[in-house]
């Protein structure tokens, strides 16, 4: 080992290597998520893995928590900090997917995950839970606007859709419809 990756090897944890593993999964799906990959990136040995990790199925559970974590608690926190009313947070909602490079990569993992779910039951289950989740967060705001419950329901389930799109469809920005979107499913002031 050279003198350059001792120090990443005493500093390196469990959210360095799930960082590392997200960076990989957002590249080239679940089956790009390998120890040696991970430690070539990381610059240490494949041990260092299995000092932190039973095996790899240990680091895709620790991948899951982190993104359920990610998915609902970080983002909804932030919005509820930065907008005032109902109408604003799902309008902040709307511009999640094109905020920058973050929203990219985070869209990226969205993808890979969703994908990884359809053969895994484990992550299905954690999107299950993410979907439901935020369904629920945006129908909340629906009847917080005046709603129904089952007509905030099927609202929050347009508006997902919507924003799911969003994030994994690319176009230009002449095709940029969250204005059109906002109008339609979240009604004006």
């Amino acid at each position: 080992m050279s003198a350059s990756t001792a120090p990443q090897q005493q500093t390196l944890d469990v959210a360095a290597w799930v960082e590392a593993a997200f960076d990989l999964l957002a590249e080239g799906g679940i089956d790009a998520v390998r120890v040696d990959p991970l430690a070539k990136r990381l610059g240490v040995t494949r041990g260092s893995f299995y000092w932190h990790f039973k095996d790899r199925e240990a680091l895709h559970k620790a991948m899951l928590k982190q993104w359920r974590k990610w998915a609902t608690y970080q983002v909804g926190d932030k919005i509820e900090r930065a907008a005032p009313d109902a109408r604003e947070r799902l309008r902040k909602n709307l511009a999640l997917p094109t905020a920058g490079p973050r929203a990219k990569r985070a869209a990226a993992i969205e993808m890979a995950i969703r994908f990884w779910a359809r053969r895994d039951k484990e992550a299905a289950s954690a999107v299950q839970r993410i979907d439901h989740q935020r369904l629920r967060y945006y129908a909340k705001h629906f009847v917080e606007l005046g709603h129904s419950e089952e007509d905030a329901r099927q609202r929050a389930y347009l508006f997902y859709a919507a924003l799911m799109s969003q994030a994994i469809i690319v176009t230009d920005p002449s095709t940029d419809v969250r204005e059109r979107l906002a109008d339609l499913v979240i009604g004006g002031d």
